[in-house]
């Protein structure tokens, strides 16, 4: 079992959540983030020195304005000096600020995005099975992503938005207290409103939001991979049912949301964008009212004080779309969790090594989720033996394979490799002695050598070619115009099934391990291909132990052993002339099968004619 980065082992302390959870995963860079608050703070300083100066050059021409000759030019031009340094101070602060958070988001990011690889690489193949592909890859993606809006943006966002209200009201104290007063009187009536909008209610909203995005996403994907039978049957978006569902109802749950918020929504940005409508009733009656020898505030300060009280509501709207945002985060957060904190498959408190490459199910029943695959089923597979799987469709054949490699676990019976208990491997060992080639090749995007590579990533060039030419691939890779690095998928070059199978064969034959898996490894090649890719395979089996599920029974009539499956039970076993011999179903089989193979269309028109 791999070792859990130390990052993993910090997420799964405890069970915080929201902001906490966030600030927990933001405390992980916390050198770089406390450098980059202060300097954040600093910069919130130097932002305020440009209204004080402004307010010094407002005072001094209203004073000399009879004289204009009286206005002392050394002075105002102090002041402008002083302005162009005080914004040239901010900008310096928040770069080096931004850059100290982002340094500090994107190593989380790193180290978030690598845990949860290697999460998910120790977790069983339940959680896919019961999982979208689209779900999987917004966590991966979209939520992970959102981290780093948090700790690169938001955090010095969150500090500017708080410290520059508070530094501005302990200013606009200072000055008269009784217009600070009226500038603040909007402020908590804005945050009243807000704070409307995230309540217990909005949460829970929020969350089926993000369900239905998940939702909305997952079938976008089935839809694109399934755009072939979209265009070979001429339907339209509204055909596939799912897909209409699930946008109709993410599209009427966002709009039932923006109705429930709209009255507090307004109220709050109505309330902040208001604070002249406080201030100026409030220095009307100073002005007014107030005897001149005891109201000290000239018009100057009403100017200052209107100018500073409406650059208060700036990072207020910023701070009510953050706590938007961290609701966001926080929601995708709670799914990064539910995989870190999964279910993994259990390792050995004492590892054992296998004695030999046999393989032996003794008992063993299996059943995803409610639905049972196999009961109670036993076999052995002697050392440098090949077993063929054989029986109807959906009979238990793939799970067995599957079982071997142990992508699932068993809850009774036993799987053994070497008189091993497979439990008691570790996983490491246990993927270096199987080898499993899927019915279903994936290739990564990425260079054929280094697809092939994924067999044994620390093998040499050379041994990337001998693979391939073991696999029959190589010969087709030399005439790609950059050979082994040329790239496969998007925007890359495009393989039959058959090339894509011999390129999987290619990374089994460079892993060289003594058990191999194939789950009909030549299902999509077409006849030369398979004679290819059969080629390659009596150079990679000879001498291994090899479990093989066929579809076409010609091509294991040689094989050592043949187990029937159907129905999740071993129905018979024996050599294809020991079967073939008695009246049980791998003869059904085989009658089947050899009338299909000799079947042609001219002979279907003579039958009808």
């Amino acid at each position: 079992m791999a070792e859990k980065s130390v990052y993993e082992k910090h997420l799964t302390k405890n069970k915080k959540t929201g902001i906490t959870r966030l600030l927990q995963i933001a405390g992980t860079k916390k050198i770089y983030l406390i450098a980059g608050g202060i300097l954040s703070i600093l910069a919130v300083l130097a932002q305020i020195t440009p209204f004080i100066t402004i307010y010094l050059l407002v005072k001094e021409l209203i004073t000399n304005i009879g004289n204009i000759h009286a206005i002392d030019t050394d002075y105002v031009w102090q002041l402008a000096w002083v302005t162009i340094a005080g914004i040239g101070i901010f900008g310096i602060l928040t770069y080096c600020s931004g850059m100290l958070s982002h340094i500090a988001a994107f190593n989380i990011l790193y180290e978030i995005r690598t845990s949860l690889a290697e999460k998910l690489a120790r977790m069983p193949m339940g959680y896919f099975t019961s999982r979208t592909t689209g779900g999987i890859k917004k966590i991966l993606n979209e939520d992970v992503e959102r981290i780093e809006l948090f700790v690169a943006h938001h955090t010095m966002d969150i500090i500017q938005a708080v410290m520059l209200p508070v530094v501005s009201l302990i200013f606009l104290f200072i000055f008269d207290w009784r217009l600070a007063l009226g500038a603040l009187v909007p402020v908590p009536l804005a945050l009243i409103a807000q704070g409307s909008m995230y309540n217990k209610g909005a949460v829970q909203l929020y969350t089926k939001w993000q369900e239905k995005l998940s939702a909305m996403n997952a079938t976008i994907v089935e839809y694109v991979r399934g755009m072939p039978v979209v265009k070979v049957f001429n339907q339209t978006v509204n055909a596939f049912k799912r897909f209409s569902d699930d946008v109709h109802a993410y599209r009427d749950l966002t709009l039932y949301w923006i109705k429930v918020t709209a009255t507090s929504f307004s109220g709050f940005l109505t309330l902040l964008s208001s604070s002249a409508v406080f201030i100026l009733p409030v220095a009307i009656f100073l002005l007014y009212s107030v005897p001149e020898d005891s109201y000290s505030s000239p018009v100057t300060t009403i100017f200052l004080f209107l100018f500073i009280g409406m650059g208060i509501a700036t990072p207020l709207f910023k701070l009510m779309f953050l706590m938007s945002y961290i609701t966001q985060i926080s929601t995708g957060l709670v799914e990064i969790d539910n995989i870190l904190n999964g279910e993994e498959i259990s390792a050995a408190l004492s590892p054992l090594e296998p004695k030999d490459t046999s393989i032996e199910f003794s008992n063993v029943s299996f059943a995803y989720g409610d639905d049972t695959v196999l009961k109670n089923i036993s076999f052995s597979v002697q050392p440098g033996t090949v077993t063929a799987l054989v029986g109807p469709s959906g009979g238990g054949k793939t799970t067995v394979a599957n079982l071997i490699g142990r992508l699932w676990d068993i809850e009774e019976g036993e799987i053994k490799i070497g008189r091993t208990n497979i439990k008691n491997m570790e996983i490491e060992n246990l993927n270096n002695t199987v080898s499993m080639v899927f019915q279903d090749v994936f290739l990564f995007f990425d260079t054929i050598e280094e697809n092939i590579r994924m067999g044994n990533i620390n093998a040499s060039f050379e041994d990337v070619v001998s693979a391939a030419k073991a696999a029959q691939i190589h010969e087709f890779i030399e005439t790609l115009p950059e050979g082994y690095g040329t790239l496969i998928g998007e925007k890359g070059t495009y393989l039959s099934g058959g090339e894509q199978q011999r390129i999987s064969l290619a990374r089994a034959v460079l892993k060289d391990a003594p058990i191999v898996v194939l789950d009909e490894a030549t299902a999509y090649a077409d006849p030369e291909n398979e004679a290819k890719i059969q080629a390659g395979l009596s150079k990679v089996l000879k001498n291994k132990t090899v479990i093989i599920i066929a579809h076409r029974l010609y091509t294991i009539t040689d094989v050592d052993q043949i187990l029937v499956i159907n129905n999740g039970q071993i129905e018979e076993s024996g050599t294809h002339r020991e079967l073939t011999s008695s009246d049980g179903l791998y003869r059904h089989l085989w009658n089947i099968h050899t009338k299909a193979r000799d079947w042609n269309i001219n002979n279907e028109t003579e039958a009808l004619a």
